[in-house]
C-alpha cells in the first residue's frame, strides 16, 4: 500500500488515506452489498467453519494478523486498480490515448503520466470543449522532473 506499513515489533499497522476513505465509503454507501457478500460467504461454507469448537481452526495471532493485512492489501490493490481503470476509461472516452502512447516512458514515469491524465480528464469534465491533447501535455510539463541522467542529445 502507498502509505501503509506493518511493524512486527509493536504490532502496529498504518493504512493509507485512500484505503480509509474506501472503508468509510463502503460503510456509508455499500452496506447492503457487504451484507450480500457476507450472506454468500455463509451459504458457501463460512457457517460450518464458524460452528466448529475452535472458530479460528488453530490459527495463531500472527496468522490472524497476516489474514487481516492480506485483506487490507487486497482492498488497497483493488482500489488502485479501479482508480487506474477509471482514468483509462475517461482517457479513452476523451480520445487521449493516442497522445498518451506518444509519451516516452523513459522520460516520464507511470505516476507522472497517470497524475497528468487524471488532472486532464477531470478538467475536461468541466470544460468539454478544451483541447484535450494540449491540456495533457501542459499537465505533463507541470509534473515532469527531468534528471540529468535522462537528458538525451
Amino acid at each position: 500500500m502507498n502509505q501503509r506499513s506493518y511493524n512486527n515489533e509493536n504490532n502496529q499497522c498504518e493504512l493509507s488515506y485512500e484505503l480509509l476513505h474506501l472503508l468509510k465509503w463502503l460503510l456509508e454507501h455499500e452496506s447492503s452489498t457487504l451484507k450480500k457478500i457476507i450472506a454468500r460467504a455463509v451459504r458457501s461454507g463460512l457457517r460450518e467453519q464458524l460452528s466448529t469448537n475452535n472458530p479460528l481452526n488453530g490459527m495463531n495471532s500472527e496468522s490472524i494478523q497476516n489474514s487481516i493485512i492480506d485483506f487490507l492489501d487486497l482492498l488497497d490493490f483493488l482500489l488502485h486498480e479501479a482508480i487506474s481503470d477509471n482514468s483509462l476509461r475517461k482517457a479513452l472516452e476523451q480520445n487521449l490515448m493516442p497522445a498518451v502512447h506518444k509519451i516516452d516512458s523513459n522520460v516520464c514515469d507511470r505516476a507522472t503520466v497517470q497524475g497528468s491524465l487524471d488532472k486532464t480528464t477531470d478538467h475536461l469534465e468541466h470544460f468539454p470543449n478544451a483541447n484535450a491533447k494540449e491540456l495533457l501535455y501542459k499537465e505533463l510539463l507541470k509534473r515532469w522532473k527531468p534528471s540529468k541522467k535522462k537528458i538525451q542529445n
